[in-house]
């Protein structure tokens, strides 16, 4: 359950042209106050413009499609109880809003410390420029929209009848950030294409290509990490009484007919 809540969490952060990732990125000095603040502003500005609480929407419909069409005994469930996975997307939705809304700080804390760590308060700013300018909104929004997560959904899905929580792999994380990174760049025009092309082949640039696996990582521990223990028991609560409730009633319905 961890991971349908917070998978939403692996938003794409940086779409630049493909570089070669000969070298060692360099870590930057210790950051000094206002560098770290300014590398948690950045973080901030583009979390919010992943819209994560969308994405995590959409990773929830596609976990519920795809479990309760490929996973047998989901799939008779749904058969049995029509209507049975809407509940199911119903009664989530507000537990994972609540859970993303504590958790949020926390992630663009993480995000913070992975810029500071690794750009100056120089390459901070040109980061923000590019990512605040037209074109850096644009592409944000193009590609968030195109962030299905099937890959992840696929994995979550295949493990629900072994023991443990779900747990996604870095090469699914990777695949539905590329997938999401081509269709999202396809919808923008080729002015848009080449503005990203340019700060692609900037220093700074380049070296965000560098770090793109170190960020991945950072989703993925977040997209596998575990529920607060108030929300926990919330998802096995709710969740549990709604579905009980849903087939209790529709039972009682069956029953009364002639």
């Amino acid at each position: 359950m961890r991971a349908l809540i917070t998978a939403s969490l692996g938003a794409v952060l940086f779409v630049l042209p493909a570089a070669s990732t000969a070298g060692e990125t360099v870590p930057v000095a210790a950051p000094t106050d206002s560098h770290m603040a300014a590398a948690i502003e950045l973080a901030r500005f583009v979390n919010g413009m992943n819209q994560i609480d969308q994405q995590a929407e959409r990773m929830l419909t596609t976990i519920a499609t795809h479990a309760f069409t490929t996973d047998p005994n989901l799939a008779a469930l749904k058969q049995e109880y029509p209507g049975i996975e809407k509940l199911f997307l119903d009664t989530l939705r507000p537990i994972m809003t609540s859970e993303l809304a504590q958790i949020l700080p926390e992630y663009n804390q993480a995000v913070g410390e992975f810029f500071a760590a690794n750009f100056t308060t120089k390459e901070i700013g040109e980061l923000a420029t590019f990512w605040r300018s037209d074109v850096g909104q644009t592409l944000l929004r193009s590609v968030a929209g195109h962030m299905d997560y099937a890959s992840s959904a696929k994995e979550i899905v295949t493990q629900l009848d072994q023991e443990g929580a779900p747990e996604i792999s870095g090469n699914a994380v990777e695949a539905d950030k590329k997938k999401a990174v081509s269709k999202g760049v396809r919808e923008l025009t080729p002015q848009q294409r080449i503005a990203i092309m340019r700060f692609g082949l900037t220093p700074t640039g380049r070296k965000m290509t560098r770090l793109v696996d170190q960020k991945n990582e950072i989703d993925r521990q977040w997209m596998n990490r575990d529920l607060s223990p108030a929300t926990q028991a919330r998802v096995e609560r709710e969740l549990g009484d709604a579905l009980l409730g849903f087939i209790e009633e529709q039972e009682r319905q069956r029953s009364a007919k002639p």
